[in-house]
């Protein structure tokens, strides 16, 4: 029961917090986005919880921390790799998969990974051309940013 608790209180923690970075977002794009928006280099930066157990992993909560270089081909498809930091353990992975976005600008990522775990996050696109993110998987509270680095 203190788990389930548990996993309910970082659940609604991590959404409120991703809800109050998203506010000024969601009218940050007045525009319109299309695939062709998200062209180019992103540098990424995450943080959350393994709130599931992993194979080979203490069981959790446990912390993960990760940083990564994505492309966007401005087509719907997206590769990249990352340096991951998951309960201690580091991990070199790479990513690939493909993303859809919405006129609103928000929009959603589905990316297999070289360490066997999927990754699928819904976002929002900002003004500057960064990106805000939450993972939707059922094993992990994770949220993201990306920031343009080049085309």
């Amino acid at each position: 029961m203190t788990c389930n608790i548990l996993h309910r209180t970082l659940a609604t923690l991590s959404f409120l917090t991703l809800w109050a970075g998203l506010a000024p977002a969601l009218h940050a794009q007045t525009t319109g986005c299309s695939l062709s928006t998200l062209k180019g280099a992103y540098s990424v930066q995450g943080q959350g919880t393994i709130v599931t157990q992993l194979p080979g992993f203490p069981a959790p909560p446990f912390p993960f921390a990760e940083v990564a270089i994505d492309f966007f081909d401005g087509a719907g498809n997206v590769s990249g790799n990352a340096t991951v930091n998951i309960d201690g353990v580091v991990l070199q992975a790479t990513v690939s998969g493909t993303y859809t976005l919405n006129s609103d600008c928000t929009g959603a990522l589905s990316l297999e990974t070289s360490v066997g775990l999927p990754v699928n996050e819904h976002f929002v696109v900002l003004r500057n051309g960064g990106l805000r993110l939450v993972d939707t998987d059922p094993y992990v509270v994770v949220s993201r940013t990306m920031e343009k680095m080049r085309d």
